[in-house]
């Protein structure tokens, strides 16, 4: 049996992926995130994918509640210059 070790640029790009939705980039970071959780699946045969797994999931949660607000805001009358914001609500004028 080979044993199974842990894939540092996997971990890596799942901190980037909660990076990115803590600067405000909510559906970027939930794609990414995504991503990584892909990728880290088609690999766990060779690598440990508990931890990227475990940060991407934290990722796409605290993105997903993000949104969540913003377009809460949104439909309570408040205006954000998200793109996705834009798209559904549109611009104001």
């Amino acid at each position: 049996m080979t044993e199974r070790r842990f894939n540092l640029p996997l971990i890596l790009l799942a901190v980037v992926s909660l990076g990115i939705g803590f600067f405000g980039f909510a559906v970027e970071s939930i794609v990414f995130a995504l991503g990584v959780i892909i990728a880290s699946i088609k690999l766990r045969e060779k690598y440990l994918i508990k931890i990227p797994v475990a940060i991407c999931i934290i990722s796409v949660i605290a993105s997903g509640a993000f949104l969540a607000f913003l377009i809460y805001t949104g439909i309570n009358g408040g205006y954000n210059s998200y793109w996705l914001m834009r798209l559904i609500f549109g611009s104001p004028e």
